[in-house]
């Protein structure tokens, strides 16, 4: 379901395009060579582009948390592409065995039912939909702390049995943070939601201060562990943050949600593929980050599957989440977006700026609601039904999502990496009248660096450093040449280069 296209074309293509996908496989393959020891990697948090700008990692997500899961692959001796597509297989694994681990022990579901819940988790249209940003392809920590959470709350979980789950939500809410910003922020922000919603119904408030009187203790001691384990991410991204500033809620605000965002399903949808075309659907600014809808019929029996088990505490804090979220994440007519006082009231959402990506996070909320309908069907002696109902809400799922060519991409860079030459301390690619975006070649240099072992001045990623303005980097005319030439010279005299030691490359591939 995830990544049908990858496997069928015998792995000749990867998911999203050139840009994005890209740069997520460039960090992961400098963390690699760093790990490696390669010189021109020495200090992971200097990756060579920007060049000779420091903390350049930190622009973006250091990808950490699940570098050893890419690493694996090249240790073996896979090629950088190859090991790129297994990583994302491992990662949706890992996310389909996490989900199927929380539905079956964590909240019951029988283990059909829960077969079909985890899928939905990890294969779920809103997450594929996303594929062209692979950093939000890893959410297992986040299921794991649920998970975790879960065994906290219940009466007959000892303090020495505490003190092993309260390890194991740090832990995981850690991992996080460290795999990925998005979905380690919106851990924090959703479990600080769960807590407020259960002070709301007797029963979990009664839960909830029993297991902190009970776990408190185990809870305190590990968190001051996990904050220590936080130390360096947090300082080299506040450095990152004071160097390039941080986000306005006017870059966010084009990808607030909407109403129809939590319906839209993209018009690469297999069956809902026809509704993109709609009005309704295709004027949402930044129309690509808002397709987080799961289809008519599973968002039904998400709902109705929560509802009937609303007498379990676990089921009415999602619901009661699910409500509050849609609430004030949700842009109304005339522009109020409650959401501003999220972003600016609560610390570190004003560096979420594709606000509507909270729309996987609802994948979990349904995957319970849905394992618990399914279940429920089971039990009646309906389990005919519950397979039948289950097979259309996966097809619901189905996506034809974008590709590129993998070996078409790296000739490119092969390409580029043939014209750096061997005395070369430093590079810039700036093709004249290249006919592709400006992003393709800045990451086409990005990548012929780990093959020259050479840094560029060429950057792509969530960030650029002051004073860097070499985008658009294409020579498209004299006015264009002449502006890159003196952004050239101003770069270099502000970081103290020497202009004569940057080679520049202006041809663009032969094809």
């Amino acid at each position: 379901m995830a990544h049908h296209a990858v496997l069928l074309s015998g792995l000749r293509v990867t998911h999203g395009d050139e840009g994005d996908a890209r740069f997520v496989h460039y960090v992961l393959e400098h963390g690699f060579r760093y790990l490696r020891g390669d010189a021109a990697h020495a200090r992971f948090w200097d990756a060579p582009m920007f060049h000779p700008a420091a903390n350049t990692t930190a622009y973006s997500d250091p990808l950490q948390g699940v570098l050893p899961l890419y690493a694996v692959w090249r240790a073996v001796g896979m090629s950088p592409d190859r090991a790129f597509q297994f990583w994302a297989f491992t990662v949706t694994s890992l996310n389909f065995l996490s989900a199927l681990w929380l539905l079956r022990k964590g909240v019951g579901a029988s283990s059909g039912a829960a077969m079909v819940g985890a899928v939905l988790f990890a294969a779920g249209s809103s997450r594929i939909n996303q594929a062209n940003h692979p950093q939000l392809l890893p959410q297992f920590y986040s299921v794991l702390a649920v998970g975790a959470l879960l065994a906290l709350a219940r009466p007959e979980t000892s303090r020495r049995a505490g003190a092993g789950w309260a390890a194991l939500l740090v832990a995981a809410c850690v991992a996080q943070l460290y795999a990925g910003f998005y979905w380690g922020w919106f851990l924090g922000f959703f479990l600080a939601l769960t807590a407020l919603v259960a002070l709301g119904f007797p029963d979990t408030r009664a839960k909830l201060f029993q297991g902190l009187r009970t776990h408190g203790p185990a809870l305190l001691l590990w968190g001051v562990v996990g904050v220590m384990a936080l130390l360096p991410l947090v300082q080299h991204s506040l450095a990152a943050a004071r160097e390039v500033g941080l986000r306005s809620f006017g870059e966010a605000e084009g990808m607030v949600p909407r109403f129809a965002t939590w319906f839209h399903m993209g018009d690469t949808n297999w069956l809902y593929g026809w509704t993109g075309r709609l009005k309704t659907f295709a004027r949402i600014p930044v129309e690509g980050e808002h397709r987080m809808g799961l289809g008519v019929l599973t968002l039904v029996l998400a709902g109705a599957g929560l509802w009937h088990a609303r007498q379990r505490p676990v089921a009415r804090l999602l619901m009661g989440v699910v409500l509050v979220t849609v609430l004030i994440a949700t842009r109304y007519r005339g522009g109020l977006m409650p959401w501003w006082l999220v972003f600016h009231g609560v610390p570190g959402a004003n560096a979420v700026r594709a606000v509507c990506r909270m729309g996987v996070w609802m994948l979990l909320p349904a995957s319970v609601g849905l394992a618990l309908f399914l279940s429920r069907q089971a039990r009646e002696g309906k389990a005919w039904v519950a397979a039948l109902l289950g097979s259309v809400c996966l097809l619901e799922q189905g996506q034809s999502g974008s590709t590129f060519d993998v070996a078409a991409a790296r000739a490119d860079v092969q390409w580029v990496a043939g014209q750096v030459g061997s005395g070369c301390q430093s590079f810039l690619y700036s093709p004249a009248g290249g006919n592709e975006p400006s992003w393709k070649y800045q990451i086409d240099a990005m990548w012929a660096s780990f093959e020259r072992g050479v840094p560029t001045l060429n950057g792509y990623s969530g960030n650029a450093p002051p004073g860097w303005a070499l985008e658009p980097v294409i020579r498209a005319d004299a006015a264009s040449a002449a502006r890159l030439d003196e952004a050239v010279r101003a770069w270099a005299r502000a970081r103290g280069l020497d202009v004569s030691s940057i080679c520049r490359i202006e041809t663009p591939p032969p094809h």
